[in-house]
């Protein structure tokens, strides 16, 4: 129950730090700049409450940083073979298991991302055909991510290049079915998303939207 509570707390910081960061950016007179100003302070002191940091140091990092808050953009790229099994690698941050996918770079469409992930961690050369869906983080991952906000953007991607190799991002790579995925130690949201690939895949269903 406390985790739950802690894990709240944080998700509800990060939400008035993006409405005082937001506000401070746009206001336009010195009254509405005092309250968001004093917002931000509130955001640090709820913060400090589920954190090791006192609340002066959290709010001393919240003002070094106050461009616009907006959910960061993740993509995934569900590969799958001949036999219809997905491409799953096994990352070396956490040694836990997914699809191959990352955060999108400046300047690049969703669909470049994903394509790009691929070739990074995989060696294999791949173009997007068909949207899986686009995943709210903290819906498909749970309070797992209540430290950032993130949209995924899943993707089916067909092989067409490029040799399997492991690379400084990944341990082990390999095909599996959607049961033999199930029994694996699965990176936060994949647990969610790699299901709704195989539908998605198979056109058992409509891309999904959270």
């Amino acid at each position: 129950m406390q985790d739950d509570v802690s894990n709240r707390l944080v998700v509800l910081a990060d939400e008035v730090r993006a409405l005082a960061a937001n506000g401070l950016h746009w206001s336009e007179n010195e009254y509405d700049h005092a309250r968001y100003s004093r917002l931000l302070s509130v955001a640090a002191e709820m913060l400090a409450m589920a954190d090791t940091r006192p609340a002066a140091q959290i709010e001393r990092m919240f003002r070094d940083d106050l461009g616009v808050r907006s959910p960061l953009v993740g993509v995934d790229a569900a590969v799958f073979d001949a036999e219809g099994r997905v491409l799953l690698v096994q990352r070396t941050d956490n040694e836990r298991w997914c699809m191959p996918g990352g955060l999108a770079d400046v300047g690049e469409s969703p669909a470049q991302a994903a394509e790009r992930e691929v070739w990074e961690e995989t060696g294999l050369q791949v173009e997007a055909r068909r949207l899986v869906g686009v995943f709210d983080g903290r819906v498909s991952l749970g309070w797992e991510a209540f430290a950032l906000h993130l949209y995924h953007i899943a993707f089916i991607c067909e092989r067409v290049g490029g040799a399997l190799a492991l690379t400084n991002e990944t341990l082990a790579f390999g095909y599996f079915t959607e049961e033999e995925a199930a029994a694996l130690p699965l990176h936060r949201g994949h647990t969610f998303r790699i299901p709704v690939a195989f539908r998605v895949y198979h056109r058992e269903r409509e891309a999904v939207f959270h």
